[in-house]
């Protein structure tokens, strides 16, 4: 089967251009101009690759790193290739940080746009294969780490879990808060019944008024009380949820029952979700004070990584192990990577610890035959540890300089990478060899280099 491209940008010529491009090497295209058009593209389209211009002009609703950020939301196994401006090197590294898989400059070249076209879907292909996104909420996934947060979590989870005390779990986005739930609903007194999780963000005001539909004339076959009973209801983002509903949920703590013909007694094990600040939200009115006060029974605040670093570690080598027992790979940190992933500020948490190691470790399996491997460098991105002295040092450049030290950096690694071959510094980076060459004229890399 073709794979299928869909081209975001506000210019038809350039989609038409892009469009034309991957045509010829048998890809389906389809081109939208706004924000709102791709976010209903993505719902009939299916692409198997995105490719977004970060300009999107004034008549799209969404710019388009805010437009990234939301089809990462939407689906982050979409690969996503960025264009940029020339020169726009900022735009491009926070296009990187926020999911894109790579970026590409106009003026572009035929050969490079479709050499990483192919390389991302590709790529995509890889990660669906491995299925580690299953992995990552799965109720068999233990709790990992050495931290104080961990460590006392452990202790309490029997309590917590044989608790019929209702539960509010909140932190940072990327945390691990829904894979608690799970762990919590597979200790629990129920959990030989299912468990039910509803994300409210997601969900519009039909769908809402669907799952709470208490109308004693129908048979409420889609209520979320009813279809849980016996079992765990877990509220994901329950900050999105509009007071209207709010309302319904404080009724139902309230009561402990719901209304069908009679009071009929249901026995739900309540577990709450937030990624918000639930006291400013209801400082702002957003939130029920009452409603909280019936959730916030027993509270669990999950930290982020960087205020438990001693889980970094024991995070990357579980997953690694996962890889290395389904792939039957053999991969391990240096002492070195360890370092640096310790010290790194991990801004998307635990899920982007996962993706770090899953993303390499695809890119390994294919640039290495050994059957050990030591995994001893990390992605230019990785590389660079956020402290405020580097960024400081970063901003106080022209932008000249800042984009030539990127690329020095940049092709630096590749060269190491690749032990100094030019055929694959060449397939990995999109650049044609003879192009290859003349930047590293230009900025004084010899292949020698590693």
């Amino acid at each position: 089967m073709n794979s299928k491209v869909l081209i975001i940008d506000d210019e038809k010529d350039i989609c038409y251009l892009i469009s034309e491009i991957l045509q010829d090497e048998k890809f389906i295209t389809e081109s939208v101009y706004n924000s709102s058009e791709a976010i209903k593209k993505l719902e009939t389209f299916n692409p198997d690759l995105i490719i977004l211009d970060v300009w999107l002009g004034p008549n799209s609703e969404l710019d388009g790193i805010e437009l990234l950020i939301k089809i990462m939301t939407i689906n982050p196994l979409i690969p996503v290739i960025v264009i940029t401006g020339h020169g726009t090197v900022d735009m491009a590294v926070s296009a990187i940080k926020n999911g894109a898989y790579d970026f590409i400059e106009k003026p572009f070249n035929s050969e490079k746009i479709t050499i990483l076209s192919k390389r991302a879907i590709e790529s995509a292909k890889l990660i669906n294969e491995n299925k580690l996104l299953k992995k990552i909420a799965h109720p068999n996934t233990p709790l990992i780490g050495n931290s104080s947060f961990i460590i006392n979590l452990k202790k309490d989870l029997d309590r917590i879990s044989k608790s019929k005390s209702r539960i509010l779990i909140t932190g940072s986005r990327g945390t691990g808060k829904k894979l608690i739930a799970q762990i919590i609903h597979k200790n629990s007194l129920g959990s030989e019944n299912l468990i039910k999780i509803i994300d409210f963000k997601n969900l519009s005001d039909s769908d809402l008024s669907e799952m709470f539909d208490d109308n004693q004339n129908k048979t409420t076959k889609n209520n979320i009380f009813i279809n849980s009973n016996n079992g765990t209801l877990v509220f994901d983002n329950i900050d999105s949820l509009p007071i209207f509903f709010q309302k319904k949920i404080l009724f139902f703590l309230e009561n402990e029952s719901f209304l069908i013909k009679s009071n009929f007694k249901l026995n739900i094990k309540i577990i709450a979700i937030s990624s918000k600040n639930i006291d400013y939200e209801i400082q702002q009115g957003n939130f029920m004070k009452n409603l909280f006060d019936r959730l916030n029974v027993i509270r669990i605040k999950v930290p982020p990584i960087s205020a438990r670093r001693e889980d970094i570690i024991p995070i990357c080598n579980y997953y690694l192990d996962y890889f290395n027992k389904y792939k039957k790979y053999n991969f391990s940190l240096s002492k070195r990577t360890s370092n640096q992933l310790e010290v790194y500020n991990w801004p998307g948490n635990v899920h982007q610890i996962i993706n770090y190691i899953e993303k390499t470790i695809i890119f390994f399996q294919d640039s290495n035959s050994k059957s050990n491997y030591v995994l001893d460098d990390l992605p230019i991105d990785m590389s660079k540890i956020e402290d405020n002295s580097s960024n400081e040092t970063h901003f106080s450049l022209s932008l000249k300089v800042a984009r030539q030290n990127f690329e020095r950096e940049y092709l630096l690694s590749q060269i190491k990478r690749f032990n100094g071959n030019i055929l694959k510094i060449s397939q990995f980076t999109g650049m044609e060899r003879t192009a290859l060459y003349r930047k590293f004229k230009s900025l004084n890399i010899s292949l020698n280099n590693k």
